[in-house]
Parts: C-alpha cells; sequence; structure tokens
C-alpha cells in the first residue's frame, strides 16, 4: 500500500509540475507570437497557445486524479500506536 502512495505522489507531482510549466509557456508564447518573427508561423484558427493551455488543464486535471489521499485509518493507527506506548508505560 505505501508503494502505490508513493507511485501516487510522484504522479502527482509530476502532472502538477508539468501544468506550472505548460501554463508559463503558453504565457510565453502570447507574449511572442505578438512580435512579427513568430506572428507568421502562428496558425490562424488554433494558436499553439491555446494548444499548450489546453495541455496545462488536463495535466492539471490529471494531477487531481492522481492526488494523494489521506485516509482516515492512518490517523487512527497512530492514536492506536501512541495508546499502545502509554499502556506499556503505564505497567511499568
Amino acid at each position: 500500500m505505501a508503494t502505490r502512495r508513493n507511485w501516487t505522489a510522484v504522479f502527482y507531482m509530476s502532472f502538477y509540475w508539468t501544468g506550472i510549466v505548460m501554463v508559463l509557456a503558453c504565457l510565453a508564447l502570447i507574449l511572442v507570437c505578438n512580435t512579427d518573427l513568430f506572428y507568421r508561423f502562428e496558425h490562424t484558427r488554433f494558436p499553439l497557445s491555446w494548444m499548450v493551455a489546453i495541455m496545462a488543464v488536463l495535466a492539471f486535471l490529471a494531477a487531481e486524479l492522481c492526488h494523494p489521499v489521506d485516509t482516515p485509518t492512518s490517523k487512527t493507527d497512530d492514536e492506536d500506536a501512541e495508546l499502545i506506548q502509554n499502556w506499556e508505560a503505564i505497567e511499568v
């Protein structure tokens, strides 16, 4: 179970940072494509910045699907371990 949580956390962070990078790339493309040099390479019906923005949204959605969820059993396990330690201290 711990291995699955580790992989979930890895996928979450990779998708999250991919989304962040895509948002920054989208903003950079918007600024760069406003120049005459790069404007001629831009597609008129579906701009490259839109495509990068859609990929950023998909990356953030994938990160939400892979978001590691803390189970309530982990909190009770910690409380049980604390109670066992307290009980052993009382017996000694």
